[in-house]
């Protein structure tokens, strides 16, 4: 053995004990997110005193308006229409992208569907304008509608995932793929337009049963994306700029991150509720 191969399994032994070292200090971390997360779960899946489509209301309450709402069988959905959609979409698409093996692709779209993915942006951006003239004092363009208000909170959700996904790997991983396409053409968006069609039918048209489902999935996406920007801005300024190669390295990030999820959603349903109770009959 000569001297480089020395070197080098020196250098070998050094990493290895860094790594080994590393995930001794992230192991707390580990257990302190499993148990906080067990926790959250747990009081919203079995607090007593209230059924659980209630407690998954009482989640939302704060960052959702009290309107437009969709019905699964006689059962209100917990999020509006518009947000149903988005927030659905989001994860449905996050879910298709990672099935994909989009978790380290760190390149946009080709331009057209990058128009695509704006479009549904705007879509949505356009819907909801006009729905907001109407309660401004009717200067509305046309008739809003609960069905429009979901087809393009989907399309929003879908562009959210590709984006958040794109801008998360980007920032944090140290090892991105920058060859590879979050969304890697027509196909594959079809494949996601596909899975926004599902999951439009299954909320609108769907059965009583579907209704626990359907209110939990919706609900885990619009937690999710608070969640996952609160990781964002926790890990930014941890100093865990590209600095990512296993998910693990974030516990401590997504530990504050969850802490901080369930305190701003505890504080917006609270000032809502203490709007309501203070505004005159």
């Amino acid at each position: 053995m000569n001297t480089q191969d020395i070197l080098e399994q020196a250098r070998q032994q050094v990493h290895a004990r860094t790594i080994t070292t590393a995930q001794r200090r992230e192991r707390p971390w580990q257990w302190a997110f499993a148990g906080l997360a067990l926790t959250l779960i747990s009081g919203v899946w079995f607090l007593p005193g209230s059924t659980l489509a209630a407690r998954l209301h009482l989640v939302v309450q704060g960052v959702c308006a009290q309107a437009h709402f969709l019905y699964v069988g006689p059962l209100q959905m917990p999020l509006c229409a518009r947000n149903t959609g988005i927030y659905a979409g989001f994860l449905g698409s996050l879910l298709y992208l990672l099935a994909l093996g989009r978790s380290r692709a760190g390149r946009m779209p080709r331009l057209p569907l990058v128009m695509l993915l704006a479009g549904g942006v705007i879509a949505m951006a356009i819907d909801g304008t006009n729905s907001l003239l109407l309660d401004m004092g009717n200067h509305n363009l046309y008739t809003p509608h609960n069905i429009l208000r979901l087809i393009t909170g989907l399309l929003m959700g879908t562009s959210m995932a590709v984006f958040l996904l794109l801008l998360f790997n980007l920032s944090l991983r140290a090892n991105v793929r920058t060859e590879q396409r979050v969304l890697g053409g027509w196909h594959e968006y079809a494949g996601a337009l596909l899975a926004d069609t599902l999951l439009f039918g299954l909320i609108w048209t769907g059965p009583s049963a579907l209704y626990y489902p359907l209110a939990i999935f919706s609900v885990l996406g619009i937690v999710g994306v608070l969640f996952t920007t609160n990781v964002f801005v926790v890990a930014m300024v941890s100093g865990f700029e590209n600095r990512l190669r296993r998910l693990p390295q974030l516990a401590r990030p997504a530990t504050i991150a969850l802490l901080l999820t369930a305190c701003e959603l505890g504080l917006l349903a609270w000032l809502r509720s203490w709007m309501e109770m203070s505004m005159p009959m």
